[in-house]
């Protein structure tokens, strides 16, 4: 199985099911168009719904949709997209879906600084993928918290600035220098559920292709 990072907050999962997460568009570069078992989409806004460059044979968008996951175990939970109760920019989906036993989370734009009751939700997972962009998301400082309270195997830094991108956000580095376990990944990165790493790993995909 792999992971390759599609740039923003776009990854594809790849098993013995594929799934690929938040799928943008009009952010300052192109996302070449993929195929896959499952779409989903941790919110409707442009960088994270562009469902016309997938070609999917089952569209998650919606905690009304997630029983269409069932193949890959797929549960989720609204949170918040700022942190004002959504009145600024709306719901946010997180969710967990689990191929050839890895257990993956993604927690979309989540813009609510740290809250224990969101940790308990996600509960355990492998690999968990996280915005550190801020802005309209939430930052470094909060990510680390997340990530720490979580204590995901590998935890993926993603929404954040790239050379290429016009999205408002800050630079990964800015996480980075917060951790001492960052490790770079050029291309797509391998992992099986006995190969996860004994210890806790950050997984910086190459963002200067974007």
């Amino acid at each position: 199985m792999f992971v390759r990072y599609l740039g923003h907050a776009c990854f594809l999962v790849f098993g013995s099911k594929s799934v690929v997460i938040d799928p943008h568009d009009s952010i300052g570069y192109e996302m070449d168009s993929i195929a896959c078992d499952y779409c989903i989409s941790s919110h409707a806004h442009f960088d994270h719904c562009a469902f016309h460059k997938v070609k999917y044979k089952q569209l998650i968008n919606g905690v009304d949709s997630l029983n269409k996951g069932k193949e890959i175990l797929l549960n989720g939970f609204e949170s918040f997209h700022d942190n004002d109760f959504g009145k600024k920019r709306g719901k946010n989906l997180i969710f967990s879906f689990t191929i050839d036993g890895v257990r993956f989370t993604h927690l979309g734009d989540l813009g609510e600084d740290f809250s224990p009751s969101i940790v308990e939700k996600i509960g355990k997972t492998d690999v968990l993928f996280i915005p550190v962009g801020g802005n309209y998301t939430i930052d470094a400082k909060e990510a680390l918290k997340y990530a720490g309270a979580v204590n995901a195997k590998i935890t993926v830094p993603m929404h954040f600035k790239t050379p290429r991108s016009n999205v408002g956000v800050g630079g990964v580095e800015n996480y980075v220098k917060l951790v001492d376990n960052a490790v770079g990944v050029t291309g797509d990165f391998c992992l099986e559920k006995d190969s996860l790493p004994s210890k806790n790993v950050t997984l910086i995909f190459d963002w200067e292709r974007f």
